[in-house]
């Protein structure tokens, strides 16, 4: 069996080679955590019936989801081995969650990849096999939760779908949403605009600098980890018969190379924003028109030196462009020509040149330099490959060439 010394609601526990943490079908709000020794957790496939077993590596949770849930046990846990492993009744679990920001990080992760593949798997049964767009998608999911009035889910996914597509095509209806979320003004308006079928939102706009407020990204965040298909070969596991959480959950704490003597079970953790957070900040700042602020962080970003991430170098790369439209807002022309012109020059084969030259344009309209502002529009209106940019860029143009002919 097992024997155990419970120290502040944290149970440490001793299991003997074979033991039976858990049956299938068991209720429990205990959390596991292995310690040493290991762990497999063996389910069966609910679309072929196979039966999948997956081991739990030191450091890992593991009986998470139907704890937090209170449903039953999906998986029977055994050991193999002589085990030890911390049981954390469910309150003082979430109170490790609150405390250590870095945990729930990749818990997040490892729910929203299931999550995923089990909606890939009922598309699959129901024969829905056409390819998805992720940010159409995370768009449709916040628009959900909006309409049915649940409007903190909603907010999470909009501000989701910020951080990931910050220049996407639903990015002003996402802030929209954001704001009126936050100021606690949704009232009655929470069916009002919603977009069914992922259809470009419009956005109102002057005639004059109010395209400053435009931008477009086709961009998507990066992808995860690929698996490990390391066989472990007791009971009979074998890499063809494990479940994807395996792969992700190897890499739980691998990342940050963190162990059980890093997590903190007493005071809370300070956690600094990663670049991700701080890009979706400055962009909340400037749709509220606080330029200085969006200012300040965008200049934040552009100080950090070591980029983790494609996601971290892709939010650097984009605040390289969005300065350049603080700037230009602030009516700061020559700082704006500069940090845009900069960018073109680090970042010439980036999907925001084209942007780039067309608000480079308007700086010149504004500054009364037309024939400049000619020759960037027009370039602009010729580029691959055409988009909304390009007829902004057409638009320009005829009116300015309009306004010369008169």
């Amino acid at each position: 069996m097992s024997n155990g010394i419970q120290s502040t609601g944290i149970i440490t526990r001793r299991y003997k080679h074979g033991s039976v943490v858990y049956f299938e079908g068991d209720k429990s709000e205990y959390v596991y955590i292995l310690k040493g020794g290991r762990v497999v957790l063996t389910s069966t496939k609910v679309e072929t019936g196979e039966e999948v077993k997956e081991e739990i590596k030191t450091g890992e949770f593991f009986g998470v989801k139907s704890a937090l849930g209170k449903y039953p046990r999906e998986e029977t846990a055994q050991t193999i081995g002589e085990t030890i492993l911390l049981v954390l009744p469910l309150a003082d679990f979430e109170r490790l969650v609150l405390q250590n920001v870095n945990v729930v990080r990749k818990m997040l992760r490892i729910f929203s990849n299931q999550l995923r593949r089990i909606g890939k798997s009922q598309r699959e049964v129901l024969g829905e096999s056409e390819s998805i767009n992720p940010a159409d998608e995370l768009f449709k999911i916040g628009e959900y939760y909006y309409k049915m009035g649940r409007v903190q889910q909603g907010q999470y996914a909009y501000k989701r779908y910020m951080e990931y597509y910050p220049d996407g095509k639903f990015a002003s209806t996402a802030m929209q949403r954001i704001r009126a979320i936050e100021s606690g003004s949704t009232g009655g308006d929470l069916t009002t605009g919603v977009i069914e079928e992922a259809a470009p939102a419009p956005v109102a706009r002057d005639e004059n600098m109010d395209l400053t407020d435009f931008s477009i990204d086709e961009g998507s965040p990066a992808t995860g980890n690929p698996p490990d298909d390391t066989s472990v070969g007791d009971f009979g596991l074998e890499a063809s018969a494990r479940s994807p959480i395996t792969s992700e959950m190897d890499d739980f704490f691998a990342n940050d190379k963190t162990d059980l003597d890093d997590i903190s079970f007493d005071g809370p953790g300070d956690a600094k924003k990663d670049i991700s957070e701080l890009f979706y900040d400055a962009m909340s700042k400037f749709s509220q028109e606080s330029y200085d602020e969006a200012l300040q962080l965008y200049k934040t970003i552009l100080d950090t030196k070591n980029l983790k991430n494609e996601a971290e170098r892709k939010a650097f790369e984009k605040a390289n462009f969005e300065i350049g439209r603080c700037y230009l807002k602030l009516g700061k022309y020559s700082e704006a020509l500069n940090a845009l012109s900069d960018m073109i020059k680090k970042f010439p084969k980036s999907e925001n040149v084209k942007n780039a030259l067309f608000h480079i344009g308007i700086i010149y309209e504004s500054v009364k330099k037309m024939d400049k502002a000619i020759a960037y529009y027009n370039k602009v209106a010729s580029m691959e490959p055409k988009d909304p940019i390009n007829k902004l860029a057409a638009k320009r143009l005829g009116q300015l060439q309009n306004d010369g002919r008169k």
